[in-house]
């Protein structure tokens, strides 16, 4: 390697850095001039001016989807939604799942955790119903963890639901009818 491309990478490198600290300590540079602009740019791009806030008082709580589902004979399975296929792909599904704490409408909130219990039955053919739980993990403060208060997990929701086809069958059964 050339000395002239080892000093322009050796440059790169402390550039990256200084972002990564102005984005670290919270330093907003501005907007003006097009060196401020390209830095901020950079900043946003690579998550350099992310300000690696993990224990800082706006991190959001995390939104766990499980499905317990139950056959005829009684025997119980317990699934989730990530497959483990790609990383990308579970946070794309965590996402989802995360999108039921925003929305407040009840009826779009029951039709999306529908909809991931329709998939999951559909996975396991032979599942009569499948109950959906919903957890929220609750991470304390800085100073609730000084204090000795630990991260737990709280039930958010739950329902169950039943495959149509099968619930008619049993309603016909019984003699209900439909």
């Amino acid at each position: 390697m050339g000395r002239g491309r080892a000093t322009l990478l050796l440059a790169a490198a402390a550039a990256h850095l200084v972002v990564v600290c102005l984005g670290a300590l919270q330093v907003h540079i501005g907007d003006e001039g097009w060196a401020r602009r390209a830095v901020k740019y950079y900043g946003l791009l690579s998550g350099a001016d992310s300000g690696y806030s993990f224990f800082a008082p706006g991190v959001g709580t995390s939104l766990s989807a499980s499905f317990q589902l139950n056959d005829a004979s009684g025997e119980t399975v317990t699934d989730v939604l990530e497959t483990g296929v790609s990383r990308e792909a579970d946070i794309r599904v965590r996402n989802i799942i995360g999108m039921f704490r925003l929305e407040e409408d009840e009826t779009v909130r029951r039709s999306l955790v529908a909809s991931w219990a329709g998939k999951v039955l559909a996975r396991h053919p032979d599942a009569d119903s499948v109950v959906v739980q919903l957890d929220t993990l609750e991470l304390p403060s800085m100073a609730e963890h000084r204090e000795g208060k630990i991260a737990g997990w709280e039930l958010n929701y739950r329902a169950k639901f039943v495959h149509h086809a099968r619930l008619m069958r049993a309603q016909q059964g019984d003699g209900r009818g439909p």
